[in-house]
């Protein structure tokens, strides 16, 4: 292999692992006043709206992710 293409394979490389690290976006769609509701609610709360997309995210996954076992009847409360 040439050098140039040594080092444009190099910077293909570099590239892509720099992509794979990187955090991804997520657009959907809601009605515009409770957007705005929202927003209104995380600045009062002085806390950014993407903040507390992704704690509502991870909280959701983590109650309700497969890996974890389902409670028995007597167990409900």
């Amino acid at each position: 292999m040439d050098e140039s293409c040594e080092k444009l394979f190099a910077g293909v490389s570099i590239v892509y692992t720099l992509q794979m690290e990187k955090d991804v976006g997520f657009r959907i769609r809601i009605d515009r006043s409770l957007r705005q509701r929202f927003l209104d609610v995380c600045r009062a709360q002085d806390k950014p709206a993407a903040q507390v997309l992704r704690e509502f995210m991870r909280s959701y996954v983590e109650h309700n992710s497969s890996d974890k076992p389902k409670p028995t009847p007597k167990e409900l409360p």
